[in-house]
């Protein structure tokens, strides 16, 4: 009996372990939170692939180039540029698809709050969370003026949506029995 019981313990004390494994291993401490500087928890690489994936489900080739986490100022305008001019993605149409994608179902306002986006505009945090309906028009064959200043902020509501990227432990299928 006693051998059973201290099987069950251990068991228990593994299961108790696990969980506080994938609760740190989503939510590490020293990334992703205004403490860590907003710092990115997934390598940029790794995350412009998933950013990537979910675009070419949501958004036409010609606007796929605003699909990667691009946090540098100048680059960041390279990119927005090299996107829009001569009028080949149609951002009033796709921006909300490519934002949903990039925020990857985490809500990044207080980053983008933190960031000061705010002072652009109040209206640019609804560039820092997940879309409830990507596929929703930001304009009438334009972008929305209210939001094409908050692109001036793209780098800022970039590096939010990187830091709140978080990993995700799957759990493996159960081990067939031979």
């Amino acid at each position: 009996m006693l051998q059973y019981t201290l099987i069950l313990l251990l068991f228990i004390s593994r299961s108790i372990l696990a969980q506080n494994d994938v609760s740190e291993f989503e939510n590490p401490p020293d990334c992703g939170n205004k403490d860590a500087n907003w710092k990115a928890c997934i390598d940029r690489r790794i995350a412009d692939q998933v950013f990537g994936a979910c675009c070419e489900r949501f958004v036409p080739p010609e606007c796929r180039g605003l699909c990667i986490y691009e946090t540098g100022p100048i680059e960041s305008r390279v990119v927005l540029m090299h996107t829009i001019q001569p009028s080949r993605c149609r951002l009033y149409k796709y921006l909300p698809a490519i934002v949903h994608c990039a925020a990857q179902t985490h809500d990044n306002t207080e980053c983008c709050q933190d960031m000061g986006l705010e002072e652009t505009g109040p209206q640019c945090t609804q560039m820092c969370k997940p879309q409830a309906n990507p596929r929703a028009l930001w304009g009438a064959k334009s972008l929305r003026k209210d939001l094409v200043q908050c692109l001036a902020k793209w780098d800022q509501i970039m590096m939010c949506h990187h830091s709140g990227l978080r990993a995700r432990k799957i759990q493996k299928p159960p081990a067939k029995a031979t």
